[in-house]
């Protein structure tokens, strides 16, 4: 009884909320829409049958609800939590800014951009209102995102035996089959999830769907996949077992490494564009194409980020988060997005937690991302399954931080 005393008060905001805030049948309705388009959406990352269609379900699923609460119980979502959702709305604006000094025309370039805005801000209303009203959904999260993973890992087995191996990399089916490397990322996800619900008690048939995840990213040859895993795992395995010193120190072995290779490359003793998949040579043309570029502000956002590659004879993306921040808004850009990165670590704290699997997401996205994605606020793109997601469920499920 006395446990069950003390561990009560964590649920009262979120009942009381309940209970106040979806008196009317018109909250009601526009809550289970919310909490239903969230949920399609986060398992479409998985078993969507293409990333149009997990699109669409953002669009149909969040936008209106959202926009509603918003309107409506501004106070309650808005204000409270620290503010988190509001600083969440001004960083995000903050983002969108570097629109109004891109080439070309502003209104339009302002008018296309404003609907990153508008996702990533619903993403994140979605998330703190499942909270706020279904905690157990957000609780039970993960493991049905892991589910959706294991029901993806078969549908790969099976396009791997009608296919074969193939040189360039293995794809799933529906949304993971539209690029292997996507598909290692989006399964490294679910074999995060299995391995931290593992850690502490390990069973014979985890161990086999965790050993069949890691085949199906190596035939998948997502390089940048195996790398993020290569950090991540390791660490949370520190941090599962409460050694944060261990944790810190393996870290710290990983960037000087890192800045070791980094600095080889600089001098010529590795070839960086053979090791990068010919990253550099293809920021170096998105330098040439923005002459205006700033190091404080950048070059600017504007309504398309691809460039047709000189070097590669294609039409691509940066192919790196950070890359496209210091292009598009310059060290300003950087600052913000890693800013919101950093509170959600220091709200997280460091003891593990029940919300721990989102911090080692969020850590295998900021890995990886070195070598993928693009500008953050931009239209939904399967990155957002380890950026956004994990950052708004560090920030906007986890009412207080005992440890920091």
């Amino acid at each position: 009884m006395g446990a069950q005393a003390v561990q009560a008060p964590a649920r009262w905001p979120a009942e009381a909320l309940l209970m106040s805030s979806l008196e009317t049948r018109t909250d009601r309705f526009f809550s289970v829409w919310l909490i239903t388009g969230f949920l399609l959406y986060a398992f479409g990352f998985f078993l969507a049958p293409s990333s149009k269609a997990q699109y669409l379900t953002l669009y149909i699923g969040l936008i209106l609800p959202a926009l509603y609460f918003s309107f409506f119980h501004f106070k309650q979502y808005y204000l409270e939590n620290n503010r988190a959702l509001l600083w969440i709305l001004f960083i995000t604006i903050a983002l969108y800014l570097p629109s109004a000094w891109a080439d070309g025309d502003t209104l339009d370039t302002l008018r296309k951009n404003l609907k990153g805005v508008l996702f990533v801000v619903c993403l994140s209303i979605a998330i703190r209102h499942t909270y706020l009203t279904s905690p157990r959904i957000i609780e039970r999260l993960p493991f049905a995102l892991l589910g959706c993973g294991a029901l993806a890992l078969i549908l790969f087995y099976i396009n791997l035996a009608q296919s074969g191996v193939a040189g360039g990399g293995v794809s799933g089916m529906g949304n993971l089959g539209e690029n292997p490397n996507e598909t290692g990322l989006a399964l490294s996800v679910s074999l995060i999830i299995l391995a931290a619900s593992m850690a502490r008690k390990p069973s014979p048939a985890g161990i086999l769907l965790f050993v069949a995840f890691l085949i199906a990213i190596y035939l998948a040859y997502s390089r940048a996949a195996l790398l993020g895993l290569a950090v991540t795992l390791p660490f949370m395995l520190f941090h599962q077992y409460g050694k944060p010193r261990a944790a810190t120190a393996f870290l710290v072995c990983c960037s000087a490494g890192a800045i070791t290779v980094a600095g080889m490359m600089l001098m010529g003793e590795l070839d960086a564009d053979k090791l990068l998949s010919r990253r550099p040579s293809l920021w170096m043309d998105f330098l040439s194409h923005n002459p205006g570029f700033n190091w404080a502000w950048g070059a600017g956002l504007p309504g398309s980020i691809t460039i047709f590659s000189d070097i590669l004879q294609r039409k691509l993306e940066p192919h790196s988060l950070y890359f496209a921040l210091g292009l598009r808004g310059g060290i300003l850009a950087i600052t913000l997005f890693l800013g919101l990165v950093l509170a959600a670590v220091i709200r997280h704290g460091i003891k593990p937690s029940s919300n721990s699997v989102w911090l080692y997401i969020l850590m295998f996205g900021m890995i990886t991302q070195c070598f993928e994605g693009v500008y953050p606020v931009r239209p939904p793109n399967s990155f957002w399954l380890y950026t956004w997601l994990p950052l708004f469920m560090l920030l906007l499920t986890t009412n207080k931080n005992p440890d920091r």
